[in-house]
């Protein structure tokens, strides 16, 4: 390699390191419940958003897998019965969870899957109700820290403890100098409480340094619990403004498709910084659609999901003019980029082209889902061609293996009603189990992976 050549991948890295540290931290904001009467320390704790190196998310070696796991929610046994399926090896096999480990569930599962999942550092992302215990968490740190604190807590914990009704004596035993401590909307000694106070320091740690997005350049892949939007729905998908609708610059160019890796990887880590709804880390934790331009937690409007597979499925490579023939203003300048998340429990299991929803309610006694990746996984990888023209355009039967599972489920805080959402007009419904409904169905994952979904009872 010539040196003009060192100091050109050279300069391009110091760019790509400029844009990974300046491009991707979350903007700060308040906690998810905290009031806005009341000034308090940052108890949310949102870090950046880390890149995974393809050793950490296997799909070519035919030796190691790569394992994602839907919503556990304190349901251990199952999670156990789900590794013990999987056969799951710590040694070769990439372990991935996509929040929402704890609650909801029973107590000791919560802190059994906690202890795991930090014991072994396991990758994954937070949850809305992980976000809840950690906010508990770092509550709990900041009372103790001021005078008479530690004595009052330790106090009404001990009232709370030994009291044949508990609930009745919060209020009155909580004089105004402390409520005024506690956040609107938080309740003490609620299932989340519990955990955060149960945890330790390790376990603390642990939990606070789980993102909220994962993104895998290597798999052209984002992992989040709730979801992303592909672009500002406030604005048509072509519009400048859309990170999908632009292709990145950059300063030094290779010749033919060699800047093809770099550029896709530039325009994935601009959707979590110039699509506006995913810079709120609400959203990231909540979104379920979009309604009256903003992002919702309930199922009201047009789910997230639909609006990324419009998106996706419009993206025809960085030079337009080798697509084949199509709508001009329907074409984005991109490559497709898929979504593995959990959240949405009364969806079920919700496999689309370009995203795949995990929750299939476990805790409410349905089944524990994972997604199983690489060759190893039993499905293989076909090696593909390079060629400029994206499979979302090149590939006629992109939705093969889409299907969706859905199974009743009661809600997150209420805003799910738990029936079954409407059949999606995008879905193909004929594809749900290609070899019968007690095989582990195939899907389809990124430019030309497949995978396959395993999974065990809850009940």
């Amino acid at each position: 390699m010539s040196v003009r050549q060192v100091s050109a991948y050279t300069v391009l890295a110091v760019f790509v390191v400029f844009f990974l540290y300046n491009g991707l931290a979350f903007v700060s904001l308040p906690s998810l419940s905290a009031s806005s009467s009341h000034t308090f320390p940052d108890f949310s704790h949102y870090g950046p958003v880390p890149t995974l190196a393809a050793a950490q998310f296997p799909l070519d070696d035919p030796h190691r897998r790569t394992i994602i796991v839907g919503d556990i929610h304190g349901k251990y046994q199952p999670f156990q019965s789900l590794l013990a399926k999987l056969a799951y090896d710590p040694s070769t096999d990439a372990l991935v969870h996509v929040g929402d480990i704890l609650t909801k569930g029973s107590h000791n599962g919560s802190m059994a899957t906690l202890a795991f999942m930090a014991a072994h550092n396991i990758t994954g992302v937070r949850g809305n109700h992980d976000q809840k215990v950690l906010e508990w968490r770092a509550w709990i740190a900041w009372i103790r820290s001021q005078p008479g604190g530690p004595h009052w807590l330790d106090d009404l914990s001990a009232r709370y403890n030994s009291n044949s009704n508990p609930d009745a004596l919060l209020k009155p035993h909580i004089d105004s100098k402390w409520a005024k401590k506690i956040p609107k909307g938080w309740k003490l000694f609620s299932d989340h409480f519990n955990i955060a106070r149960a945890m330790s320091d390790a376990q603390y740690a642990y939990l606070r340094a789980l993102p909220l997005a994962v993104h895998v350049p290597s798999a052209h892949a984002y992992i989040v619990h709730a979801g992303l939007l592909p672009s500002d729905p406030r604005f048509p998908h072509n519009d400048p403004r859309q990170p999908l609708a632009r292709v990145p610059h950059l300063t030094l160019k290779g010749k033919g498709g060699e800047n093809t890796p770099a550029l896709r990887e530039l325009q994935e880590k601009a959707l979590m910084v110039r699509v506006p709804q995913n810079t709120v880390p609400f959203n990231i934790l909540n979104i379920r659609s979009f309604l009256k331009d903003k992002a919702s937690k309930n199922k009201k409007g047009q789910a997230w999901s639909k609006i990324w597979r419009h998106d996706m499925e419009r993206c025809a490579g960085f030079d337009l003019s080798l697509a084949p023939p199509h709508p001009k203003d329907e074409l984005l300048p991109c490559y497709p980029i898929s979504v593995i998340y959990g959240h949405a429990a009364s969806r079920g299991l919700d496999v689309k082209r370009w995203s795949i929803g995990l929750d299939s309610g476990c805790v409410y006694n349905h089944r524990l889902s994972a997604l199983v990746l690489g060759p190893a996984a039993g499905d293989g990888k076909k090696k593909p061609a390079l060629v400029e023209t994206p499979p979302s355009l090149r590939d006629a039967s992109a939705g093969e293996y889409d299907y969706v599972l859905r199974e009743e489920a009661d809600d997150d805080d209420g805003d799910d009603d738990g029936t079954p959402d409407d059949k999606d007009q995008d879905q193909d419904q004929d594809a749900k189990h290609p070899d019968g409904e007690d095989a582990e169905p195939r899907v389809r994952f990124g430019d030309t992976y497949r995978g396959r979904i395993v999974s065990v009872s809850c009940g």
